[in-house]
């Protein structure tokens, strides 16, 4: 069903739900409310060349993970990612990162054009930044690191990852049954109860988590009044219908319609943030491959760019949802160009920690996330934990006592010379 205003086409029902938070590592800026009427929230500075080249590079990033989390979880009815988390707790990593270890990270998160202080300060600063931005929006981002007590952690790793990312470090005993209950403990703290798990049990060879909690609470500019929430038909892909809570509002929202897109921009708070709803033009087109083919950075910024405001107040209907979503990114980094760090003897994260013999890698990469929306607004959480292994000890053969030797042709088995060596030293 549709509306026609001024020849365009409204939004009057979603079809297979995708959208976009965070909209200022997204875009960039606010620039989709525009028009008479309407609100543009502004930065309370202007953006540091360094972060300029990092909100540039997390949407890239944003983009990619996105699409290839669609494209590995098909099956999967609803999702939600937060890349701002993932990307926040690899740049972490990327900090006991070397050689060709580092390069690989850095280049997955399209951040070649930084160095390691440069990423660290962008990081800083561009959190410190979103989480004062809007006060009437709560988003709150906490990182923390939990590593074997023993573990020979590196103090310039420590010093980055708590100067730069205010992370909480602490030393546990893994081996203690109530590890993993302080772990998730910080985790339901930082995200306000909605994420309560990320560690089910910690595996003997896991000697570090670092984790990226991120959390987000906007009630909309204009809310919906819950008297006009009602019960409606919602289109699947497979033809039938289901019955949501649909809500109802009529009033000035920023629209782009072409023949790949239908979008509208839905601000919170003081407007500087929004939720982008975006659906393809064509109502046949699966929503798998219109994120493969038509979401990207270089459109999003071409749809907003044309948004408008129609002099007339459109209505705009939005089913309520809630849901968690959880996966494991291991294969996903894996294809976007991060190997080495999962590798167990190839990994270099020697400025985490040096064990030599042994070596430590990435064995897990985790990502959960939550999301409830209603006529007040939206609240969601993101947790993303990454997990770092440390190799089992190769054997070893200490020839520290009387032994026997034998020279031979591997070939015919010939025994060339056969001793005893009881004392080595005479």
């Amino acid at each position: 069903m549709r509306n026609e205003v001024t020849g365009m086409r409204v939004l009057t029902h979603i079809k297979p739900l995708l959208f976009i938070l965070a909209a200022i590592l997204v875009s960039g800026c606010n620039n989709g409310i525009v028009g008479p009427g309407l609100p543009k929230g502004e930065l309370p500075r202007e953006l540091t060349p360094q972060e300029k080249i990092l909100i540039e590079a997390d949407s890239k990033f944003s983009y990619e993970i996105f699409k290839r989390t669609v494209a590995f979880d098909s099956d999967e009815e609803n999702l939600m990612i937060s890349p701002l988390s993932i990307s926040m707790a690899l740049a972490m990593t990327l900090n006991g990162a070397k050689e060709d270890t580092f390069d690989e990270m850095r280049e997955a998160l399209y951040l070649t054009d930084l160095d390691i202080d440069d990423i660290n300060n962008a990081f800083k600063s561009l959190t410190e930044l979103l989480t004062t931005a809007d006060r009437s929006v709560t988003l709150k981002i906490a990182n923390s690191i939990w590593y074997r007590e023993g573990l020979p952690v590196e103090e310039e790793f420590l010093s980055s990852v708590r100067d730069f990312f205010d992370a909480r470090i602490e030393g546990l005993d893994f081996n203690d049954p109530a590890a993993p209950d302080i772990i998730n403990a910080w985790v339901e703290e930082n995200t306000e109860g909605l994420i309560k798990e990320i560690i089910e049990e910690i595996e003997p060879h896991m000697v570090m988590y670092l984790i990226n909690a991120l959390y987000f609470k906007g009630d909309w500019l204009r809310p919906f009044d819950i008297d006009d929430t009602r019960r409606a038909n919602f289109h699947l892909e497979s033809g039938r219908t289901t019955q949501v809570d649909m809500m109802h509002q009529e009033g000035k929202f920023a629209l782009y319609f072409s023949e790949d897109v239908q979008m509208i921009e839905i601000p919170y708070g003081d407007s500087l943030f929004s939720m982008t709803v975006l659906m393809p033009a064509d109502p046949d087109m699966p929503i798998t491959q219109f994120v493969d083919e038509k979401l990207s950075a270089a459109n999003l910024n071409s749809w907003r760019s044309n948004m408008f405001v129609d002099s007339r107040d459109i209505t705009l209907q939005l089913p309520k949802f809630e849901f968690e979503y959880e996966l494991e990114y291991n294969d996903i980094l894996k294809a976007m160009g991060i190997r080495k760090a999962f590798d167990e003897w190839e990994a270099n994260l020697k400025g985490i920690a040096d064990v030599s013999p042994q070596n430590l890698f990435i064995d897990e990469v985790k990502h959960k996330t939550f999301i409830r929306i209603d006529e007040e607004g939206t609240e969601a959480a993101a947790v993303t934990s990454i997990g770092i292994g440390i190799t089992s000890m190769p054997p070893q053969m200490i020839v520290d006592r009387p032994f026997v030797f034998i020279i031979h042709e591997r070939e015919s088995g010939t025994n060339l010379f056969m001793g005893k060596v009881m004392n080595p030293a005479l």
